[in-house]
């Protein structure tokens, strides 16, 4: 899994950092809210840095700790290291790590993007072992934030870093295949 760190995805230094709390109760996953329509993460990571730390929201920097694309490549955001502010309040970020998932509404988490999360969560686990809870932004405040189809995962254990054989849920296109296919089985024996 490759991964990004803030100077070589060409991060604007915070303008001020506060330690990750030691008693984490979790991660909370995270989606954009809009249309991705790049496969270019470093200048998506860029836009939502400058999004975040420009006026009307003036933050202190990106408010993810990570983020993390369809290919499964990981950018460092704040960091692993200090608390995020995306959550929606100070005492949800001061309790979760956040992932950003460079997912739109609507957007479909491939099976890489699964596993590297998968692997931010162990890691998280490796440092704080109580920090047990894998949760979307809308478990924490009213939002659409993750989207459908990350709740669904989330509901499923998707996430968990055991969860090995749990690939992504079929796509539209994949279901419609499959029901072809015994539609065509159908028709061969009854015919």
């Amino acid at each position: 899994m490759p991964y990004l760190s803030r100077s070589d995805w060409g991060a604007v230094p915070p303008v001020r950092t506060v330690p990750v709390s030691k008693r984490l109760k979790g991660v909370c996953l995270h989606y954009m809210g809009f249309p991705v329509r790049t496969e270019d993460p470093v200048r998506l990571a860029q836009s939502i840095q400058r999004n975040h730390m420009a006026e009307p929201k003036n933050w202190w920097d990106i408010a993810y700790n990570e983020l993390i694309a369809q290919d499964g490549t990981v950018l460092e955001g704040r960091g692993m290291l200090y608390r995020s502010g995306a959550q929606g309040s100070t005492a949800h970020n001061r309790a979760y790590i956040a992932l950003g998932l460079l997912l739109g509404d609507g957007d479909e988490p491939t099976a890489e993007m699964i596993q590297a999360v998968r692997e931010r969560i162990a890691i998280v686990r490796f440092f704080q072992p109580q920090a047990t809870k894998i949760v979307g932004h809308s478990d924490l405040k009213p939002t659409s934030c993750p989207g459908n189809h990350v709740r669904a995962l989330l509901r499923s254990g998707a996430f968990e870093p055991n969860a090995v054989d749990n690939p992504a849920p079929p796509t539209l296109t994949d279901q419609v295949a499959d029901l072809e296919v015994r539609v065509t089985e159908l028709e061969r024996r009854a015919g």
